[in-house]
């Protein structure tokens, strides 16, 4: 059994926030402001969907929103992903770097949000996830124009897990109104 400190998923150690390292890290780094202060259930539940149906190795892959980066450094690991984690707070890059090099992967990062991608910065990934990314209405526009922008630079896949929220169910009556996504539900215990 992992120490209660810490739990298991998806051949993950992933580390709680009573776990000594993260204190270390509110202790003595900037503490993450826009949520990113721990692990979001969503994440799993991507996760499971692409272990459940596989990634190409080596593939380019930016995870939005990364927070403590888990899907990313779950790619990295089990499929040599390679890795942009991008979140708009800089101060999460910590923990997903403690949580990579407990994990034996290499993760960049870019501080930045969904506006400041431009076409020609989406267009070097084939993949693009993100989990719990859409739970404020104004989010909604700025990752629709990002998503289009990503299908215009030719990214093969953009894969985005809610629990279902209502600006996240906008973000996919709008996707699927352009006609070339589509909702996808999915559960696991």
């Amino acid at each position: 059994r992992p120490p209660p400190q810490e739990r298991q998923a998806f051949g993950l150690t992933i580390l709680q926030p009573s776990h000594p390292e993260i204190r270390r890290l509110q202790h003595d780094a900037p503490r993450p402001s826009l949520h990113g202060h721990k692990v979001w259930p969503t994440s799993f539940l991507l996760l499971d969907y692409l272990h459940q149906r596989g990634v190409a190795p080596q593939v380019r892959m930016l995870e939005l929103g990364c927070g403590w980066g888990l899907v990313g450094i779950a790619c990295a690991k089990t499929f040599q992903a390679q890795v942009t984690g991008l979140d708009a707070d800089a101060a999460v890059f910590p923990y997903l770097q403690l949580h990579a090099q407990r994990h034996d992967v290499r993760i960049a990062t870019q501080q930045g949000t969904f506006a400041d991608l431009t076409l020609q910065d989406l267009a070097t990934f084939e993949i693009i996830v993100g989990a719990d990314i859409c739970f404020w209405e104004d989010l909604v526009d700025p990752l629709y124009q990002m998503i289009r922008r990503g299908v215009a630079g030719g990214v093969a896949e953009i894969l985005i897990a809610d629990p279902g929220r209502p600006p996240f169910d906008e973000l996919c009556e709008r996707c699927v109104q352009q006609g070339d996504a589509e909702v996808i539900p999915w559960t696991m215990t």
